[in-house]
């Protein structure tokens, strides 16, 4: 049975593997018009047109990738479009997760379109590129946690999945067209990357329309950098020179236990914010804001905006009544100054209400 929605706008499932990319993937739609929520290993219990799911699955075995996406896949199918997320980089568990989300989706065939060109992931001829290197041979081919071992699309497909479409991109207007283009979207996986999630709101979705307000929050924002990306830390260092911000960050290089350099900095930010002076939160990296987040016991949150291509911005309710902003990104997204405009975005919504 279809979920309940508005005539005319299609009920959207989006299920991720990480919290960035569940993120991400559902803020193109709400700048357009719709309203998204996001679960975190569940469905959001706030009804939404939108509903995007974290499995967690980038951090689990393949079997448990398995596992969790054909669990969550069969809650989920049943909404009008079904969206699976992909790392535009091609790390995780992409093969095993294809298998067990179109196994359980129902769909007659996929279409597999990483691209996200804002971002310098391209395709072309069937292989990912990240800034005109194939993404196996590139930084994150190195990635000691979650590496890519691949870069040609095709060796990611289940074998079991026959009718399936690769989309070469150069730009997201060339991506944007060719997904318009694809008949009966109902009967159709759609897998990708950011790039997917903005040609996608931009044919299911209403036109765009204004950033919805932001409930008054104190201007004081916690940062948080987990990611031991190099782009992360050149981000942080003009943020840091802008001052008035707390911020929060690990090393530039690698430790040699990632988990508890995690854990210690996950641990000093949920201490912090237990200070109410506190009204937003920016992470980078998913595995980053996963962690605080279960510290706080938060399972659930809506998506209120993107704060840029890849940046979406979103708003929790903690334990003890309070409201707070989370803002996440992929360590690699994002200009030199991707973090010092997502505070001054953030203030200045508060400063203006």
């Amino acid at each position: 049975m279809r979920t309940n929605h508005q005539p005319n706008q299609p009920s959207i499932a989006i299920l991720a593997d990480d919290l960035t990319s569940a993120a991400d993937g559902a803020a193109p739609f709400v700048a357009r018009g719709l309203t998204a929520a996001v679960g975190r290993g569940q469905l959001p219990r706030q009804a939404a047109a939108v509903a995007a799911v974290d499995s967690g699955s980038r951090s689990a075995t393949s079997s448990q990738a398995f596992e969790r996406v054909a669990r969550l896949t069969d809650r989920l199918a049943g909404r009008d479009l079904l969206y699976k997320t992909v790392d535009s980089t091609l790390r995780g568990h992409i093969t095993e997760e294809l298998e067990a989300c179109f196994a359980a989706s129902g769909r007659k065939s996929m279409v597999f379109a990483p691209a996200f060109p804002q971002a310098g992931r391209t395709t072309v001829g069937g292989i990912q590129f990240v800034d005109g290197i194939p993404v196996s041979q590139s930084s994150y081919g190195q990635d000691p946690v979650h590496p890519a071992r691949h870069s040609a699309l095709a060796d990611l497909v289940p074998k079991r999945i026959t009718h399936v479409t690769l989309l070469d991109a150069l730009t997201q207007e060339e991506l944007d067209a060719q997904i318009a283009s694809i008949e009966e979207p109902e009967s159709v996986l759609w897998v990708g990357s950011p790039g997917m999630a903005a040609a996608l709101s931009r044919r299911f979705a209403p036109a765009k329309t204004s950033a919805p307000l932001i409930d008054a929050i104190s201007n004081d924002v916690l940062v948080v950098i987990g990611s031991a990306n190099l782009r992360s830390h050149i981000q942080a260092d003009q943020l840091q020179q802008a001052g008035g911000v707390k911020l929060l960050r690990g090393p530039r290089t690698r430790e040699q236990d990632p988990g508890a350099l995690l854990r210690r900095i996950a641990q000093d930010a949920a201490g912090q914010l237990q200070d109410p002076r506190f009204g937003a939160l920016v992470a980078t990296g998913g595995d980053t804001m996963e962690a605080i987040l279960d510290l706080l016991k938060v399972r659930e949150f809506e998506i209120l905006q993107e704060l840029d291509p890849g940046f979406p911005l979103g708003r929790a309710r903690l334990g003890d009544g309070r409201s707070l902003l989370l803002a996440m990104k992929a360590g690699g997204f994002g200009g030199d100054d991707a973090l010092e405009r997502a505070v001054a975005r953030i203030r200045g919504a508060t400063q203006t209400l």
